[in-house]
């Protein structure tokens, strides 16, 4: 059941923090789209492209910040409150503190609700759009993704990898050669790996057309000096945290298969569901600083420790995360660990309210 006191709180910190998370999510935009200018230029790919470009990424950059915004939103918010004696007014209407927790994780519940949809149904596929914009304007129509993977074209050759792993691994290649117009030989292979050669494609099956004959040979590996223009990757490189959980999973699986390198990918996983709990977490540790100081301290004040807080969570995050990689810890361990040892410093402080 939501009361009365409940539905104030409610709002008031979910409406501080969508506020928090528009300005932040814009400034972060307003800063990529800066920093997008150096593309400007290449290609197709122009002002507006840039534009449209950061627009479709617009999900994905409020999907990270809402730990952040659910700090600052709430800080602002409730400290508002505490400010003005609300607070104290609701715990003399009878309200303990304990129940105010409750109250405003109704709110943390919902927007946790709302974060996780837009994280796995929202951003993902803006981010996708976007990538394809900028990849198609920046390229020329030479590379294109879509939901079978990414095709690529140099010169005779046209190119499919299911999935380009950190510039260096793609999987499930397949290489279309042409004479003219007629299509001359086929290679499929397992994944092809970039050494200082070139590239060393494995698992190989060749199919060479003739108008006679179709010719079948299978290679356990081969040595290629060249497949694509290595440039294009760069435009073309899709980033774990940029997928939806449903697709990582899939592609752990297929790494492991294939017996490679899974952790960052299981990582990402993972934090698919820790970041919007985490927001739980960040209001938790919000409380204290209101019910310590309900008539000290203004906006500036609270605004700077959520700064600090939220810059701290989001620094000890990403170091634990790559330290777990590096250390081989279990991904799960990596992600949530952030969390719990913020969750400890939120209790220990609310105890000592």
């Amino acid at each position: 059941m939501i009361n009365i006191l409940d539905r104030y709180l409610l709002i008031h910190v979910l409406g501080g923090t969508l506020l928090t998370l528009l300005v932040l999510g814009g400034l972060d935009g307003f800063i990529a789209f800066i920093n997008e200018l150096d593309t400007v230029g290449r290609g197709d790919y122009g002002h507006a492209q840039a534009a449209l470009y950061i627009l479709f990424t617009l999900p994905r950059r409020i999907y990270e910040y809402a730990p952040t915004a659910m700090l600052i939103g709430s800080l602002l918010s409730l400290g508002g409150m505490a400010g003005h004696g609300e607070i104290t007014a609701i715990r003399a209407a009878g309200l303990s503190i304990a129940g105010i927790a409750r109250a405003v994780l109704k709110a943390g519940f919902i927007f946790v609700l709302l974060i996780f949809l837009l994280g796995e149904f929202v951003a993902p596929d803006a981010q996708k759009m976007g990538q394809k914009l900028r990849s198609e304007s920046i390229s020329g129509k030479v590379a294109v993704q879509d939901a079978s993977g990414i095709w690529m074209r140099n010169r005779d050759l046209f190119v499919k990898a299911r999935v380009i792993i950190n510039n260096e691994t793609m999987l499930d290649l397949s290489v279309y050669r042409f004479d003219g117009v007629h299509l001359s030989e086929i290679v499929k292979a397992k994944l092809a790996e970039k050494n200082e050669a070139g590239w060393l494609l494995k698992n190989i099956r060749k199919l060479a057309i003739t108008p006679d004959k179709v010719t079948q040979t299978e290679l356990a590996e081969e040595q290629w000096p060249k497949i694509v223009n290595e440039n294009l990757f760069e435009v073309l490189r899709v980033n774990p945290e940029e997928m939806a959980a449903r697709d990582l999973s899939s592609y752990v699986g297929y790494l492991r298969d294939n017996d490679l390198e899974s952790g960052q990918y299981e990582l990402a996983f993972w934090n698919r569901f820790v970041i919007p709990l985490s927001s739980l977490v960040m209001l938790l540790l919000a409380l204290p600083f209101i019910f310590g100081s309900q008539r000290t301290g203004g906006a500036g004040q609270r605004l700077f420790m959520g700064v600090m807080l939220g810059v701290g969570y989001f620094l000890v995050s990403r170091l634990l995360n790559q330290l777990g990689i590096v250390y081989g810890l279990p991904a799960l361990l990596s992600a949530v660990l952030p969390a719990l040892l913020f969750l400890g410093l939120a209790v220990f402080l609310l105890r000592r309210v």
